[in-house]
């Protein structure tokens, strides 16, 4: 007779963070895609992580899955290119990486809010800066990698090679593996 599985609601948090999950999807071409992928993938990740993990670190994921993933799709280069997406849940954190082709002048732009981001010392008062500015201009958008910096607590990386960007978003939990 097999044992049910302990509910997650059951378990602590200590117990919780031992599992260790990878995640790897590639698809394409991209203009194959209707519909929401962003928020899709995210629900799903945080329907797979929250079955191993503390809610609040699937939520996590959730955030920064659907900001990437529409990212991508919101700055198509190619749509005959493809997309990848790699998580690696763990103990000591979450490392999720999206990589797709751009142009060398879609690059730079995201590089330069990256770094902006990076070099920072008051996120908060970056944000709310970049807030008020897009308000008085009536402009949407353009705050989500700030957000997953300041309020979702992400260290965010980029790199560029072969005509392809891969965006890395890094949460450290201080337990070590």
């Amino acid at each position: 007779m097999s044992q049910e599985p302990t509910p997650v609601n059951e378990l602590d948090e200590a117990r919780l963070m031992q599992t260790r999950t990878r995640y790897r999807m590639s698809l394409g071409p991209l203009e194959h895609v209707s519909g929401d992928l962003g928020g899709l993938l995210g629900e799903q990740v945080m329907q797979i992580l929250g079955m191993f993990y503390p809610r609040n670190f699937a939520k996590k994921a959730n955030v920064v899955v659907t900001e990437l993933v529409t990212n991508v799709f919101e700055n198509v280069f190619d749509p005959k290119s493809t997309f990848d997406l790699e998580i690696d849940a763990g103990p000591s954190g979450l490392v999720i990486a999206v990589k797709n082709r751009v142009s060398p002048e879609q690059y730079e732009k995201v590089k330069s809010r990256i770094d902006t981001i990076r070099t920072t010392p008051d996120l908060r008062a970056l944000l709310a800066s970049t807030i008020r500015e897009r308000r008085a201009e009536r402009l949407k958008g353009g705050l989500g990698l700030m957000r997953l910096a300041q309020e979702n607590k992400f260290d965010l990386a980029i790199a560029y090679e072969d005509g392809a960007m891969t965006v890395t978003a890094t949460y450290t939990t201080g337990v070590e593996a």
